[in-house]
C-alpha cells in the first residue's frame, strides 16, 4: 500500500536535491565566518583588479591633460586620494559581499534544515511501518 505522505516527502527531497542540493552541500562544508571570509578574500582580489584596471583606463582616457601637467602634479596628494578612494571602493564592496553570502549561507542552512527534517520523518516512517 502507498504511503501519500512519504512519497510527499521523498519528492519534496528529491526536487531539493535535483535544485539546491550540490549547492547546499557545498555552502554546509563551511562554518558562517568561513564561508564569508573566503568570499571576501575573493571580493578583495577583484576588488583590486577591478581598481587597477579602472585607474588604466582613467591614464588612458586622460593621457593628454596628465602629460601636459605631469611635472605640476602633486604626487603624495595624488596617492593620497587613489589610496583613499581604494580604501573606499574595497568598503563597500567588502560591506556588500558579508551582507549578501550571510543572507546565502542562511537561506541555505534553512533549506537544508528542511530537508534533515524531511529526511528524518521519512526515516521515522519506515520505523513506525517496521515496528507493526
Amino acid at each position: 500500500m502507498l504511503n501519500e505522505e512519504r512519497i510527499r516527502l521523498m519528492t519534496r527531497m528529491s526536487v531539493y536535491d535535483k535544485n539546491e542540493g550540490a549547492r547546499g552541500e557545498r555552502v554546509n562544508a563551511y562554518f558562517m565566518n568561513d564561508y564569508i571570509a573566503s568570499h571576501l578574500l575573493r571580493t578583495f582580489v577583484c576588488v583590486t583588479i577591478a581598481y587597477v584596471l579602472l585607474a588604466a583606463i582613467y591614464v588612458l582616457y586622460n593621457f593628454e591633460d596628465l602629460m601636459l601637467t605631469i611635472y605640476s602634479i602633486d604626487l603624495v596628494s595624488l596617492l593620497k586620494t587613489l589610496a583613499l578612494r581604494y580604501v573606499v571602493f574595497l568598503l563597500i564592496f567588502s560591506v556588500l559581499t558579508v551582507l549578501i553570502y550571510y543572507y546565502r549561507y542562511r537561506k541555505v542552512r534553512k533549506a537544508l534544515g528542511i530537508y534533515y527534517r524531511d529526511l528524518r520523518a521519512l526515516q521515522n516512517s519506515y520505523k513506525e511501518e517496521k515496528q507493526r
